[in-house]
């Protein structure tokens, strides 16, 4: 069932539902479609209209016909501006205007990504992994043990939050897995599915989810009961199971969960990512930082809003 109108600030994801966003992004095709095609008949109508009047001076109600063919042309082709920009000027919280930004961004994003669809099963090659961060040398990795079919990983390979996103992100980085924000792309309620997307898409909440499924941290079931696609659900599910607050950026330890603003500042989260210790973070904030080991993140305390701590 499809729900319109149905947003949930709390989760931080407006008309969640794939299939309204791309109806919107259909008929915000149409829109583009007739924004061009009408005016341009209508100039073409008028342009005909017009001669004949040169023609004929005399012709009744030529000047006019000719003046309304141009004057709709004018409206046509600024109707769907005036819609763009007043879906914009209303607040994030609004459904339509939600949705309609979301089918923006997904038809932005469909552009710029070629996506190979295939089994997150299916057998292509074996890659190596690591364990170790240590093990690394000049951001490559030693062969240490392979993934299972596909490139795909399971959970129970690994134990614990920093074990959990050091396999997650070896495994990203080793087949070219890249940050990608339009949500709707990304499954949010099936943990292992977007673990081993085929898309090879992820964001930074969904990062964090696989990071806790595969270390073991939250059972499968238990993750997807929240939108592990936002910094929000990925909030609520630590508050939710008992976790420490922490309230200030100089008492991180390795492991804490960190909920940030974004790169505009404010009090709003829009960012999380998980604290490794000694300034490094495991970070799917952008493609670049997938594929750095402990990507760094140099604004990280002026960003900092607060963070989760798993209960000893």
């Amino acid at each position: 069932m499809i729900e319109f109108l149905s947003c949930n600030t709390t989760l931080g994801n407006c008309c969640s539902d794939p299939g309204i966003v791309l109806i919107l992004d259909s008929l915000r095709k149409i829109m583009n479609l007739i924004q061009i095609i009408v005016p341009i008949l209508l100039i073409i109508m008028a342009s005909v209209s017009l001669t004949k009047l040169v023609m004929d001076p005399n012709r009744k109600n030529g000047l006019k016909n000719v003046k309304n063919m141009v004057n709709a042309a004018v409206v046509v082709f600024f109707i769907p501006v005036i819609v763009n920009a007043f879906l914009n000027m209303m607040p994030s919280s609004f459904d339509i205007s939600s949705c309609w930004q979301q089918a923006k961004s997904l038809a932005e994003s469909t552009r710029k990504f070629n996506f190979e669809y295939m089994s997150p099963y299916e057998v292509k090659e074996k890659t190596t992994v690591i364990q170790d961060p240590s093990e690394y040398e000049k951001g490559k990795p030693k062969p240490k043990g392979t993934l299972g079919p596909g490139g795909s990983i399971a959970p129970g390979d690994a134990r614990g939050i920093l074990e959990g996103a050091e396999k997650v992100h070896t495994m990203y980085e080793q087949n070219g897995w890249f940050y990608y924000s339009n949500l709707n792309q990304l499954r949010w309620n099936d943990i292992k599915y977007s673990t081993n997307n085929p898309s090879r898409a992820t964001c930074c909440a969904t990062f964090v989810g696989s990071a806790f499924y595969i270390g073991g941290v939250f059972s499968e079931s238990e993750i997807n009961k929240y939108n592990y696609n936002s910094q929000y659900g990925i909030s609520e599910l630590c508050q939710n199971n008992g976790w420490t607050k922490i309230s200030s950026y100089s008492q991180l330890a390795a492991g804490d969960i960190v909920i940030m603003s974004g790169p505009e500042g404010g009090s709003a989260p829009g960012h999380v990512q998980i604290y490794a210790g000694n300034g490094t973070w495991y970070n799917a904030g952008s493609t670049n930082a997938i594929q750095r080991d402990n990507p760094y993140s140099s604004d990280a305390s002026a960003r900092f809003l607060w963070a989760w701590r798993k209960p000893a």
